[in-house]
């Protein structure tokens, strides 16, 4: 049976730039993939339609309650929708809710974790959300935030960013997990690339991995969303590819802002290094 490899993440965290990069390896194409076929490469848990498939009923009517007792039921149909095991975005955490399982771990072959220093999250998920960034840290600390599809209630419960981050962490023994970190990725792309590779189990190749790399390189990406937008940005948003540095979020931060988020994830900042 097919399982699921989950691309998981934090939001505004690395996710799409990741998914860029494995369609671009595992495709080898001569040119870049270009961003409108990330969606069919790598399904999302909250693509409406595996929820259709276990809803009785018109999914238009589904609750947000609903959604999450039905999450288990749609990610068996996900992990089939492929013949082989596949990539599957999600922002969830990991953990129970309305006491079921949010990841499915009986069609999970394992996942890679996106990590980002939240000192830099916080801007680019502001912009995201549409709020200011004070109101974006509280978002981040909420333990109870999660999001909702805009034509379905298909809810993701994604918590506190500590909390989110150690839910996939600390689980690495039951679930199989690959830490990446965004500023990693950032910094010395084909090494971290390369070892995601090697996780997978992928075929090593120097030429593919350096031209994967071009081709989902952050300039290639703001480069198509330009010519041809982006279907994942929000309407509000004039671009989904801001600055993409490691440290341009934290330079838009007041030092009052810096040291909430620090009194808030100081702790799990510190375990990954974001912290001295």
């Amino acid at each position: 049976m097919s399982r699921i490899i989950w691309l998981a993440s934090y939001p505004k965290s690395g996710n799409t730039w990741m998914r860029a990069f494995l369609a671009n390896y595992v495709l080898n194409t001569p040119d870049p993939v270009p961003l409108g076929d990330l969606r069919a490469f790598s399904l999302s848990d909250v693509r409406p339609r595996f929820y259709d498939q276990v809803f009785d009923g018109d999914i238009r009517r589904m609750t947000a309650g609903e959604s999450v007792s039905l999450r288990a039921a749609a990610q068996r149909r996900l992990a089939a929708a492929k013949d082989h095991d596949h990539f599957v975005k999600t922002h969830s955490r990991q953990g129970m809710l309305q006491g079921m399982p949010l990841i499915d771990r009986s069609v999970s072959a394992g996942a890679i974790y996106i990590v980002r220093n939240p000192l830099d999250v916080v801007p680019s998920y502001a912009s995201h959300l549409g709020v200011d960034i004070d109101r974006a840290i509280g978002v981040m600390a909420d333990p109870d935030h999660a999001t909702l599809e805009a034509d379905v209630q298909i809810k993701t419960a994604i918590g506190r960013w500590d909390t989110h981050v150690a839910s996939w962490l600390d689980d690495a023994q039951s679930l199989p997990v690959c830490l990446v970190r965004y500023e990693d990725m950032r910094a010395a792309p084909e090494k971290t690339f390369g070892q995601v590779i090697r996780t997978l189990g992928l075929p090593s190749d120097p030429d593919r991995l350096a031209r994967a790399v071009r081709h989902s390189s952050f300039e290639e990406l703001s480069r198509q969303e330009s010519e041809s937008g982006f279907s994942e940005r929000p309407p509000h948003m004039e671009r989904f590819f801001r600055a993409g540095r490691s440290g341009a979020g934290a330079q838009e931060l007041a030092s009052g802002q810096r040291d909430r988020l620090v009194a808030e994830f100081g702790a799990v900042m510190r375990k990954l290094g974001y912290l001295s």
